[in-house]
């Protein structure tokens, strides 16, 4: 099943490979998922990825998907939304601007991942299919997130992606009924 961290995975690598096919290299950038402390180091020549909120899906947040094999029960799953921060570090702003419009067109152009682009390092189910969207957060909002990693302030894009199914459950099957009772009372037809 589809887990966190293999959506961030996916992500990188088809921003790092749809990038190298549409510059013919990387030009120099790596491709990475951040954790609060990667911002630390003071990052160069780098396009990041940075999750910042996981949320429950409030319209599908227990849904039914289908058996694993004929016969097994049903199944139900969590349904999450993942909300990313993608960043390009670079000390040229002109190259900077490029390189986050290349993965913003990126990002547009595949904004429906799965089948062969989910990363094949993690078990998807068959109907995975990842919808990536510009993310609208407010400016007081980036702001704050911001303030709370080391670097000052850099041009960002938020981005979220949904619906993500984790933790697949089996429903249990309730037990055949065997009998019926029926029970009379005088004066009821």
């Amino acid at each position: 099943m589809a887990s966190i961290a293999g959506v961030g995975t996916t992500l990188v690598r088809l921003l790092r490979d749809r990038f190298q096919a549409l510059h013919g290299s990387l030009e120099g950038l790596s491709f990475e998922l951040f954790t609060t402390s990667s911002f630390e180091n003071h990052p160069s020549n780098k396009v990041s990825l940075f999750l910042y909120r996981i949320e429950i899906d409030p319209t599908q947040r227990h849904r039914e998907i289908p058996p694993a094999k004929l016969g097994d029960p049903a199944r139900t799953t969590l349904q999450l939304n993942l909300r990313y921060l993608l960043t390009v570090w670079t000390n040229d702003a002109e190259r900077e601007q490029q390189v986050l419009q290349d993965c913003i067109d990126i990002l547009e152009r595949d904004a429906i991942i799965s089948g062969p682009l989910l990363d094949p390092a993690y078990t998807w189910e068959p109907q995975t299919a990842l919808k990536v969207v510009l993310d609208a957060i407010s400016h007081e909002d980036m702001m704050r997130l911001w303030d709370l990693l080391e670097p000052t302030y850099r041009l960002s894009v938020p981005y979220q992606v949904r619906t993500v199914q984790i933790a697949p459950v089996d429903e249990p099957i309730a037990p055949p009924v065997l009998t019926r009772v029926h029970v009379l009372k005088q004066g009821v037809p």
